[in-house]
């Protein structure tokens, strides 16, 4: 099957020095390369711990996402803009 890939250039250039030294073609090269990058899968991710902290936040706004969180106190601090 024919496709088109667009390669970085460091990439590329070592794909072909790779051919190139081993005297196989350069479809093959990539091929090798591309089943040896799926066999290898993802290596498994140990979970990641964040050390919280409390930031006194009102208690309105606890559960809320960052960006209704972000939308609130712009929301206020044009309040108070208007209010002076």
């Amino acid at each position: 099957m024919r496709t088109t890939l667009d390669i970085n250039d460091a990439l590329l250039r070592e794909l072909r020095h790779r051919a190139a030294a081993s005297g196989r073609p350069f479809r093959k090269v990539v091929e090798e390369t591309l089943h040896a990058g799926l066999a290898a899968g993802r290596p498994a991710r140990e979970p990641v711990t964040v050390k919280t902290y409390p930031v006194g936040i009102k208690a309105a706004y606890r559960g809320l996402s960052m960006n209704q969180l972000y939308d609130q106190v712009e929301t206020e601090s044009h309040l108070k803009v208007s209010e002076t």
